[in-house]
């Protein structure tokens, strides 16, 4: 036994180390078999220093050098290290002297407090058996989040302690409590009746994922391989059953920039089909070889023509058509003016609002007014007709989230052609310079409403000939259940330049009523456009100069962040994400308490919660009308809002349903909904011949929801004056 063990130290002595400057090691301890027995203290706080130093590898020579015989550390002696007695106040600077270490640890060894002393709620010898493998596990949950987690004495006990940020801090208890889910009996197949050290016992041997790890790291790399084999150019000579071609118009669109350069966005072709899918760049073609049939290497064909349609799709010019609805009997020969408006964007734009200039008119009869009317209104219709009808032929090719609605709001000008030195010009004359095509312009969405939330409300709830409740069984309006939204911006925890949105609903609690638990949460990046376009497609405004209520017909598509590339911390985040039920004297519809939490593990740029109610229209249920209540909360009081605005929409239950479908597709795939524009606008009637009958009946519902909205503006701006006016008088 000692032959054998000085044959095991001349063998180590015989060894050449290099010691690496990064690796933080003191000096006369080598990075060796053996190191990992000695205690990190004993470490720093052993004779160690005092060790000759190490020679590092020179540059081989053509003569042997003389073996050098070095002294062996004297951390390797058996007997135990004295520890320097430590004095309560006494300072000690500890460096970070491993890889494995880190600024938690440190705080640790120079007798910081932890940070956290948190209970797991279940003694620690039941969570894990195996004792070794509670160290190993606490100690790699700290590596990876930066922490540095303290295990009690007695595995009997349930506290942990934990060093680090709060950051830091509140992921590590994240994963202690995954790990302590996992480790649950119940959640690992443990058969009912077991006894509690059966079950003990059965997690030990199942609980294991080595074996589901090496397994899933083998596909992985099996998967990778295929995708490589099938990138590459297979060997000279081979035979494929099945073989295809087609030409790329590489002049317009380089293959490369829109697929990689290995066309690494056709993978996925590549594995469903089992098929060679190859560009030769001279001479601008794609070549699919295949051993299966034919019709395999058809539809990798197929789906490569339609990237190219996308492409078009998402490349064309989108379509952006500003049309002023016909004035009434009143206001038909008002001129028109343009007054200064709100700014807004990033720019800070100033905006200019179209209004009428009104003068006192001699009366022309209703004769010539109608005639002027209806002609107009029908011209507005075709022209609106023929935009969605272009667009909607190119929105099956789009990938995607897309959403189809109308807004309302007030209506601004930012670019457009007004004649020098006149203050107003006829509306048919600015009817026809609106629609050039260096017009540009914006809806703000506040509607301005300046009456109380309760005073809003009612004047909704009295409007029974415009809606009906979208439950049939609720038979009051007032008895529509809000719907709970929270808007948060904050930056990419690893990419700062990148700002995303977050935004997450709720939905109601059926255990518990009055409470809401998290129903959806999707993750946007703002302002980041990709190779293709993200320009809303369609942009259709319809201005109305007598009032201050404008709505717009937008299909936009929106940059939503694919799962694979959500952080931990942002995951954590949506997690942390709760519904607290208001006190019972507050009710959010009318004092906007606030009822989101706000995390704190990521810095939030902005926040907005969006308290909703819907409605449908009595003449066409399937016409779903929202006003939505947005607070924001940056005032002194954190649960009462700072500023509040007031925004309305109205879409059809089956946009969403057909357009979800894009959501799902794969490269090259279209959507299988029709395109048609009757299948988006369907009549109320279905006796009518008519093409435009059922887009007809939609413009009709769009403004007499813009009519409700008017009176809606009208009474609130009243409630205003009439609070201000008592206001004025107690003073």
């Amino acid at each position: 036994m000692g032959d054998d063990y000085l044959r095991i130290r001349e063998k180590e002595n015989a060894k050449e180390w290099q010691i690496k400057e990064d690796a933080g090691v003191q000096k006369g301890i080598v990075h060796n078999y053996f190191t990992q027995y000695i205690d990190e203290d004993q470490m720093s706080e052993s004779g160690a220093e005092d060790a000759p130093p190490v020679p590092i590898r020179n540059q081989i020579s053509s003569r042997a050098p003389a073996p050098i015989r070095r002294p062996v550390p004297n951390v390797f002696s058996k007997r135990p290290i004295a520890r320097p007695a430590w004095k309560p106040g006494s300072k000690q600077l500890i460096t970070l002297t491993l890889k494995r270490d880190n600024a938690a640890k440190t705080s640790y060894r120079n007798k910081a407090g932890p940070s956290r002393l948190y209970d797991m709620g279940t003694p620690l010898r039941e969570i894990e058996p195996n004792h070794t493998k509670i160290y190993r596990s606490l100690e790699e949950i700290g590596v990876r989040f930066g922490s540095f987690v303290l295990p009690p004495r007695d595995l009997r006990s349930s506290k942990i302690a934990i060093w680090g940020d709060p950051n830091q801090v509140q992921l590590t208890i994240s994963e202690l409590e995954s790990w302590r889910d996992r480790s649950d009996g119940s959640s690992t197949g443990a058969p009912s009746g077991y006894s509690r050290n059966q079950s003990k016992d059965h997690f030990a041997k199942i609980g294991s994922t080595i074996s589901q790890k090496y397994a899933d790291e083998n596909a992985k790399a099996t998967r990778l391989a295929q995708r490589l084999k099938y990138q590459k150019k297979p060997a000279n000579g081979r035979k494929f059953n099945s073989n295809g071609y087609f030409l790329w118009p590489n002049d317009e669109i380089r293959a490369v920039d829109l697929f990689g350069p290995n066309c690494e966005a056709l993978d996925s072709l590549r594995m469903e089909f089992k098929a060679y899918v190859l560009f030769e760049d001279a001479r601008s073609v794609f070549k699919v070889h295949s051993d299966k049939e034919d019709s395999h290497v058809n539809k990798v064909l197929n789906r490569i023509e339609n990237t190219i349609k996308e492409y078009v799709a998402r490349d064309h010019r989108p379509t952006l058509l500003f049309t002023v609805e016909a004035p009434d009997r009143y206001n038909y020969q008002h001129e028109v003016q343009v007054v200064p408006g709100p700014a807004f964007g990033l720019n800070r734009t100033q905006s200019r609002i179209p209004t009428f200039l009104r003068k006192k008119l001699e009366s022309s009869g209703d004769g010539v007014w109608e005639n002027m009317y209806f002609d107009w209104c029908e011209k507005n219709e075709r022209t609106m007709y023929r935009a969605v009808h272009d667009v909607l032929d190119r929105i099956p090719y789009y990938r995607g989230s897309i959403r189809f609605s109308v807004n309302y709001g007030t209506f601004g000008l930012t670019k457009y052609h007004w004649p020098p030195g006149i203050e107003s010009v006829p509306q048919a004359d600015f009817a026809k310079k609106i629609q050039l095509s260096n017009t540009r312009g914006t809806l703000v969405r506040d509607l301005q409403l300046g009456g109380s939330a309760k005073d809003i409300l009612n004047h909704c709830h009295q409007a029974r000939d415009v809606f009906e409740n979208v439950d049939l069984q609720a038979k009051d309006l007032a008895e529509a259940t809000p719907s709970y939204r929270a808007m948060f911006y904050l930056r990419h925890p690893e990419k700062a330049e990148e700002v995303l949105e977050l935004d997450v609903r709720f939905k109601p609690n059926e255990a518990e009523p009055g409470l809401f638990e998290t129903s959806k949460a999707v993750w946007r990046r703002c302002g980041k456009p990709d190779v293709l376009s993200q320009a809303p497609p369609l942009e259709m405004f319809s201005i109305r100069l007598y009032s201050g209520i404008s709505w717009e017909l937008k299909i936009s598509t929106e940059n939503v962040l694919d799962a694979t590339r959500i952080t931990p911390q942002m995951d954590l985040f949506v997690r942390n994400i709760q519904f607290k039920k208001p006190p019972s004297d507050q009710k959010p519809a009318l004092s906007g308490y606030r009822v989101v939490t706000r995390p704190s593990n990521l810095r939030v740029l902005g926040f907005e919660q969006k308290t909703s109610f819907r409605w449908s229209l009595k003449l066409q249920p399937q016409f779903i009308f929202e006003l939505s209540r947005n607070d924001e909360y940056n005032g002194e009081n954190p649960w009462l809002p700072s500023s509040t605005q007031w925004a309305a929409t109205l879409h059809d239950r089956e946009w969403d349903r057909k357009l979800g479908a894009n959501e799902t597709l794969d490269v090259g795939e279209e959507a299988e909904w029709d395109p048609q524009i009757d299948h988006f606008f369907e009549p109320m009637t279905t006796t009518s011949n008519d093409p435009l009958a059922g887009f007809h009946d939609f413009l009709l519902h769009a403004k007499s929801v813009g009519t409700f909205l008017d009176g809606l503006k009208m009474e609130s701006d009243e409630s205003a004056r009439r609070m201000k006016g008592e206001k004025q008088d107690e003073q």
